[in-house]
């Protein structure tokens, strides 16, 4: 019944219940949709008030179903737990594809405007915006992993998907779980390595502590990749002049202000190398064994487009070359 009482409330209004499912003080809660959510009621001249909830009110996988049954209005979710519904914008996920939180965010919200929206994967809700943050890279427990034989029979925690995938490609005995779970598995040091996350992420996560080196892989492992949407019923009942108002701050102005992110990332970065990590660029050959490694992830990918109508090809080019301008 409780749950219920949130929509109730503001049906008959124009204000909105946002769910964020990540923490209060989550960089992206705070730092990226709490401050969004706050502007809604600038652009708007007060006429839209969008309230964030003090707690999430649904697991991470259920934001997009909560919002379709009205529990909240507006929520985000991770297209890593959309893979077998939304098979498109998983081109943020592949690897070596991305670069910085600013430039894949705006590379895939013009992917998406460009290639996959008519595919209308996400035709359930409203999209407003995408985003993506910073990039992961390999962490080292015991030196760097500088190359495939430092993965090869090594016990190494990885992220679910692409991260999970290209070590187990690699030989390496991998733990695959959550974010949220890896700082138990790292910190019983029952693992050589941890590979998935950023770097701002992993100060987050406290397991950045634990590691010795950092290697950065060029276009990097993966990114995860995020899409805000709200609610059709309650965005079609907004004054138009509302909606102009909120996705002149949507869209490609979000992605935009992803640059906050970089910045952070930017910070932790040199906050760990003054703390003696030390940072390392793979080699070419390195890097090229993880390319034949990929090979697979990149053309399941493909062939995903093709299914759906999308030139995958051109799309994953286009995303590519969005992300490497930086803005």
């Amino acid at each position: 019944m409780l749950v219920t009482l949130p929509f109730a409330a503001t049906a008959q209004s124009n204000n909105l219940l946002l769910n964020s499912f990540l923490a209060p003080q989550h960089p992206v809660t705070s730092m990226v949709i709490k401050p969004w959510a706050e502007k809604i009621g600038q652009v708007t001249e007060g006429r839209v008030k969008v309230d964030v909830a003090p707690s999430s009110l649904a697991a991470p996988h259920q934001q997009m179903a909560s919002v379709n049954k009205g529990v909240f209005d507006v929520a985000y979710q991770f297209h890593g737990l959309m893979a077998e519904q939304v098979k498109l914008n998983q081109v943020a996920h592949l690897p070596f594809v991305n670069t910085s939180s600013r430039g894949s965010s705006a590379a895939l919200w013009r992917t998406y405007q460009k290639y996959f929206l008519k595919a209308n994967e996400l035709g359930d809700v409203h999209v407003l915006a995408m985003f993506v943050l910073p990039p992961g890279a390999m962490y080292g427990m015991k030196g760097p992993i500088d190359g495939v034989d430092k993965l090869k029979g090594r016990k190494v925690y990885a992220l679910p998907g692409v991260p999970a995938s290209l070590l187990e490609g690699a030989g390496a005995g991998v733990v695959a779980a959550p974010a949220a779970r890896s700082h138990e598995i790292i910190s019983g040091k029952t693992v050589d390595a941890f590979v998935g996350y950023s770097v701002s992420d992993a100060n987050g996560l406290k397991t950045l502590s634990y590691a010795t080196d950092i290697t950065d892989i060029p276009g990097n492992v993966t990114a995860p990749s995020f899409v805000l949407f709200i609610n059709k019923k309650r965005w079609a009942a907004l004054p138009e002049k509302d909606r102009a108002a909120i996705e002149s701050i949507s869209g490609e102005a979000f992605a935009q202000n992803m640059k906050l992110y970089d910045d952070l990332e930017a910070k932790v970065r040199a906050e760990a190398a003054f703390k003696g990590i030390k940072f390392h660029k793979a080699s070419d050959a390195f890097f090229k064994d993880l390319q034949g490694l990929a090979a697979p992830i990149t053309q399941a990918w493909l062939k995903d487009a093709e299914k759906l109508g999308v030139n995958g090809q051109e799309a994953l080019e286009f995303y590519r070359t969005q992300a490497a301008a930086g803005r």
